[in-house]
């Protein structure tokens, strides 16, 4: 599903650009008619696949979240005995982890013209040629962190100036999440364990002032409240204080939730000027369908990915081969590994614990 925001003085008009950029096809999502004369916003969808796409029982059960879907059939053209096997290995893998059959066969596809009998290396082939991996950057390039609520955003601020005080690198840190009670002193004790500088901002013009006043050679990053994505008022809110900031957006969605859902969320984090996405909570997640389609129905680049509640921890590097074990290995042995990681390091202080 493609989503895209009009803005037009009228509805009419409005309409009228939906129609010429979507066709008659486009599925109205929300609209919004701004006060005093501000014209009307209309946020539409169109889908991007075939009509039969969806056609068997199997695939709208997968597509829905519910079973195992079907194995993708090879094209004998170009696979023999070893590669068909490899191929239907990374399509159960990504078919138990919920991913659309569309996206699954499309994958499946690029990873059996890599040629490879091992299922690891060709799904991560795949992974590096459909979708992007640029990672959190290391450069002084404020970020606001964006998403819906639960999604994780504090603790990923506090690790990403978390790696800034490890790295000896001069870091501001931000909340705007004055919705929630104690949503700011969870943030800024964790800013005082590591003697990073802590501000709050209940509006727009306070962040902007905020940011003005911040020590040039600081990394800015910026908390905010989770918001319904698909509320045009709630994302009028949160643009301002993207603008406000002139940070780059970075989206973050849990693993583990509706794969579909997701995808639309990240649709509407991008209309808001983000390009990459944190993944979070891959500790406590079996099926990823939901870290897939936030890259392929959303379009957003992979950034790193949280697999631990502790901020000492840190991030992992979600790149194509990582992620490609993380859809391949067995479910059980992969939070066996983790719990048995998570008990081998030494205690953290409490501070440095929360709910993702």
């Amino acid at each position: 599903m493609r989503l895209k925001t009009f803005q037009a003085v009228t509805m009419t008009e409005a309409m009228d650009l939906v129609r010429r950029s979507l066709g008659e096809d486009a599925i109205i999502v929300s609209t919004n008619s701004h006060r005093n004369g501000g014209g009307v916003e209309i946020t539409a969808a169109v889908e991007q696949h075939n009509e039969d796409d969806f056609a068997t029982p199997e695939a709208q059960a997968l597509r829905y979240g519910q079973g195992n879907g079907r194995l993708f059939v090879p094209d004998e053209d170009f696979a023999d005995g070893s590669t068909r096997q490899t191929g239907e290995l990374i399509a159960g893998a990504l078919a138990w982890h919920g991913v659309p059959q569309r996206v699954a066969d499309r994958l499946t596809e690029a990873a059996m013209r890599v040629g490879l009998d091992d299922a690891l290396g060709a799904l991560a082939e795949a992974l590096d040629e459909v979708y992007r991996f640029p990672g959190l950057s290391s450069d002084n390039r404020p970020l606001i962190l964006i998403g819906p609520p639960g999604s994780g955003k504090t603790i990923a601020a506090a690790k990403i100036a978390a790696r800034c005080v490890m790295d000896r690198r001069s870091v501001h840190v931000v909340s705007c999440d004055v919705s929630r009670a104690a949503a700011g002193e969870q943030l800024a004790a964790l800013c005082r364990v590591m003697s990073a500088p802590f501000d709050e901002a209940a509006d727009a013009r306070e962040l902007g002032r905020i940011v003005d006043a911040a020590p040039a050679e600081a990394k800015l990053v910026i908390d905010t409240a989770g918001i319904n994505l698909f509320d045009a008022t709630e994302r009028k809110a949160l643009k301002a204080l993207i603008d406000a900031s002139g940070a780059e957006p970075v989206a973050v969605f849990a693993a583990g939730t509706d794969a579909m859902e997701v995808g639309e969320l990240a649709g509407q984090a991008v209309a808001l000027g983000a390009r990459r996405y944190i993944a979070t909570r891959l500790d406590a997640a079996r099926r990823l369908g939901a870290v897939i389609m936030a890259a392929d129905l959303g379009g957003l680049a992979f950034a790193d990915a949280g697999a631990s509640p502790f901020v000492g921890q840190g991030f992992l590097r979600l790149d194509p081969l990582g992620l490609a074990h993380r859809l391949l290995a067995d479910p059980d042995a992969l939070a066996a590994d983790a719990a048995n990681a998570a008990s081998a390091n030494i205690p953290k202080p409490a501070v440095f614990k929360a709910a993702e």
